[in-house]
């Protein structure tokens, strides 16, 4: 086998573990070790006396940590009443979104359904769970302003659009995608965009029709990193101008293209200064337009400017609060509260942004 075909082996071994959930990576389910609880009212980036921009919320792992954990009495027993639901966790979370009524959507790709948290009815209800609409292996969320929640399916290479209510709209894209990833919508073009992981593109569809109406970008030559086209694209967000943002995972860096599809520019490279990457994938943007990058290899997510350069890093490895293992999906609400699923710790955790007008220096606990 030629030097070049090994290459091309390479990075199709890489881009399949791109998307493998991580239990499967494992080789099995991960063991909960009892922690030491954290005092988290002061974790905060950055660290005092500097002005705190981000800081954190709390996280969820399981639907206890949403519904609470019922009890029963002797009286429910001896009476024959039906036990508390079974917990359920979430074992390799990806794409994340959150719709109008603050519902937070979580994409399990070992669960094979997405998540809907309603934290404030304290309930937890499904999608993809049974048929008509089973999914098989759910990556990429999107949440468009009527609260349409469209779903990429990296093995059945697909999109299904559920209404609010949970009914299946659509299907489409089958003929497509080949391995469909993070997903983000244009709200105002009615357009939605799907990194395409094994094709190396990103194609774009109208949320009307469901048709697709054009692909960005192609398969960059091994090695070299040109622009406008990609290694194994993962994630995508959308700015209030309409650029496109791009996560080029194996070319380590981010694209921007126009509303056009037009490439305009690149940023980051591979590297271990702020602003480098080695594995980029979640991407987001907050009120503000600046863009957030979560990082699998550093297990953090970098805050930059529009055009890359680098403002404030958050996180790193391990299994605490505000740490992360094997980060993957971003997500940021109206409110710039920050998603970020942690895939092999099985967790989504919550943060804060503020921003300059609201930031202030940190003297006590968290709000």
């Amino acid at each position: 086998m030629s030097r070049r075909s090994y290459q091309y082996l390479f990075r199709a071994c890489l881009t399949l573990c791109l998307l493998v959930p991580a239990t499967m990576l494992s080789g099995g389910s991960k063991k909960q070790k009892q922690e030491v609880p954290v005092d988290t009212s002061n974790l905060v980036w950055p660290q005092p006396p500097q002005r705190r921009r981000i800081a954190y919320l709390a996280q969820i792992t399981a639907t206890d940590d949403v519904v609470g954990v019922p009890k029963r009495s002797w009286m429910d027993r001896a009476a024959g009443a039906r036990p508390p639901a079974r917990r359920q966790t979430l074992k390799s979370p990806y794409g994340v979104a959150v719709d109008s009524k603050r519902q937070i959507y979580v994409a399990d790709a070992a669960n094979h359904a997405v998540f809907v948290f309603n934290l404030e009815q304290k309930r937890v209800e499904y999608r993809g769970d049974r048929p008509p609409a089973r999914l098989a292996l759910p990556i990429g969320l999107a949440i468009d302003d009527d609260d349409r929640l469209f779903v990429s399916d990296a093995a059945l290479h697909q999109i299904t659009c559920f209404r609010s209510d949970g009914a299946v709209l659509a299907v489409f894209g089958v003929d497509d995608l080949q391995r469909p990833a993070g997903i983000a919508l244009d709200n105002r073009l009615h357009r939605l965009y799907v990194t395409d992981a094994k094709a190396n593109r990103v194609a774009i569809f109208d949320t009307t029709s469901f048709r697709l109406l054009q692909r960005i970008g192609e398969p960059s030559t091994p090695g070299k990193a040109e622009p406008g086209k990609f290694s194994a694209p993962s994630n995508v967000a959308v700015g209030a101008d309409g650029q496109v943002f791009v996560t080029d995972t194996w070319n380590q860096r981010v694209q921007v293209f126009d509303a056009a599809g037009k490439f305009v520019r690149t940023f980051g490279r591979h590297g271990v200064t702020p602003g480098d990457f080695v594995r980029p994938k979640g991407i987001a943007l907050d009120s503000e337009g600046h863009v957030y990058v979560a990082d699998a290899e550093f297990n953090n997510f970098q805050i930059l400017t529009p055009d890359g350069n680098p403002l404030l890093a958050v996180g790193d490895y391990g299994t605490g609060p505000g740490q992360f293992a094997l980060i993957a999906g971003m997500a940021i609400d109206k409110f710039n509260r920050i998603y970020v699923t942690d895939q092999w710790r099985g967790r989504l955790q919550v943060f804060q942004y503020f921003p300059e007008q609201t930031a202030v220096v940190r003297t006590g606990t968290a709000p």
